[in-house]
């Protein structure tokens, strides 16, 4: 689902911390119907290991979101 979103032609690509962390139901967000409990899943840096950062480098350099990125950041917006 990842690949999906950084290939579409979309200005911008979004994919949830948990999938691209590759986590479980242990990181789920929220639960429809569930009154409590919801929303309690917090990123910590730590969860980040090289291999992830370099799958995701690699995705964003595959699909040209590399200078879309630097663009953004060098006009200011």
């Amino acid at each position: 689902m990842i690949r999906t979103a950084w290939a579409s032609v979309a200005d911008y690509a979004v994919a949830p911390m948990q999938d691209i962390l590759n986590l479980g139901t242990e990181a789920r967000m929220n639960f429809p119907g569930k009154p409590q409990g919801n929303w309690a899943w917090r990123f910590q840096t730590s969860q980040l290991n090289p291999w992830i950062l370099d799958r995701l480098a690699d995705l964003t350099q595959l699909y040209g979101r590399v200078n879309e990125l630097a663009g953004s950041a060098s006009d200011g917006s």
